[in-house]
C-alpha cells in the first residue's frame, strides 16, 4: 500500500529556555509551528532565502539565527562570529529591511504556544515545559487541519525539530509517542488522533531554510507577549506584526486569524 504524505511540512523552533526557569527579562517559553505547503516551500521559500544569503556572504554556508543577529559579539565560533559582524551600520540595516521584506512576502501558517513561566500553576510544573507546548501546538496544527483541510489528517505530516542534545532529544522522542499515542500528556484524548504526525530531529548544521524561518520568527512573539502584557515596554513590534498576518490559532469551534496560543489562558487552576 502506498503512503500518502502530506502537502504541507512543518518546522519547529523555540525561544527562550526550555525548563521551568523564568529569567527575569525573557520569563518565556515560544514553541513556533510554522507550516509550509511542500510545493511552494521548495520553489520559492528555498531559492528566495538562500539568494538573500548570497547577496550578503556570497555563499548560502551560514545558518541565520536570530540571537546571533542580536548578539554577535557573543558567537563563540570565530569563523560565525566573523560572518555575522560583517553586517554592521547601514548594511546590516539593509539587510534587516530585506529579510523582514522576505518573510512579510513569504507565505506559510504560523502556529505559536507562548508559556509565560511565571503564571503557570505549580499542579501542572510536573510536566516538562517544551513538552507542554509540544502537545499544544499539535493541538493547533490537528485543529486547523480539521476545520480547512480534514483530508489531509488523512496523511503522514512530517514536523520537523532542530536537535538540542542528546538527552533533549530523547525526552522530545518519549513526549511524542505519548501524545501521539493519548492525544495528551496528561491522558487519553478522544477528539485528537496525532498517529499520521511524523516527528523528525534534524541536526542543527542542516541549514534548512524551515528551521531557520522558523527560529528566526519566534521571539518576534515573545516579545510582542511581553509588550502586551506590560512586561516589557521598549519592542520593535514590526517583525511581530509581520508573523502575526501569518499566524493562527484554532479551537475546537473555530480559527483566528492574527492569534496565538497563551498557555495558562486555556489551563485550569
Amino acid at each position: 500500500m502506498n503512503r500518502k504524505f502530506s502537502d504541507y511540512i512543518v518546522y519547529v523552533d523555540e525561544s527562550g529556555h526550555s525548563n521551568w526557569t523564568a529569567a527575569p527579562e525573557y520569563p518565556l517559553l515560544c514553541l513556533n509551528f510554522c507550516m509550509f505547503d511542500k510545493e511552494y516551500y521548495i520553489n520559492k521559500i528555498v531559492p528566495k532565502f538562500n539568494t538573500l544569503k548570497f547577496k550578503y556572504w556570497g555563499c548560502d554556508n551560514l545558518i541565520l539565527h536570530e540571537r546571533d543577529l542580536r548578539k554577535s559579539d557573543k558567537i563563540k565560533n570565530a569563523s560565525m562570529k566573523s560572518k555575522y559582524q560583517s553586517l554592521y551600520g547601514e548594511r546590516k540595516k539593509v539587510f534587516l529591511d530585506e529579510l523582514s521584506n522576505f518573510m512579510e512576502q513569504a507565505d506559510f501558517i504560523s502556529f505559536c504556544v507562548v508559556m509565560d513561566k511565571n503564571k503557570i500553576p505549580n499542579p501542572h510544573k510536573s510536566f516538562d515545559p517544551y513538552n507542554i507546548c509540544l502537545s499544544r501546538g499539535f493541538r493547533q496544527i490537528w485543529e486547523y487541519l480539521n476545520h480547512n483541510n480534514v483530508e489531509e489528517l488523512e496523511k503522514d505530516l512530517h514536523i520537523i525539530f532542530e536537535s538540542r542534545g542528546r538527552n533533549e532529544d530523547r525526552e522530545l522522542s518519549k513526549a511524542y509517542q505519548q501524545i501521539q499515542l493519548s492525544g495528551s500528556l496528561a491522558g487519553q484524548s478522544a477528539r485528537y488522533d496525532f498517529s499520521n504526525f511524523k516527528l523528525e530531529i534534524m541536526d542543527k548544521k542542516s541549514n534548512s531554510s524551515g528551521l531557520q524561518i522558523a527560529d528566526l520568527t519566534a521571539r518576534s512573539i515573545g516579545n510582542h507577549y511581553l509588550h502586551g502584557t506590560d512586561q516589557r515596554q521598549k519592542v520593535d513590534l514590526r517583525s511581530a506584526q509581520i508573523i502575526l498576518e501569518k499566524m493562527i490559532f484554532c479551537t475546537d469551534e473555530k480559527c483566528e486569524k492574527g492569534a496565538y496560543d497563551i498557555v495558562h489562558d486555556h489551563m485550569p487552576k
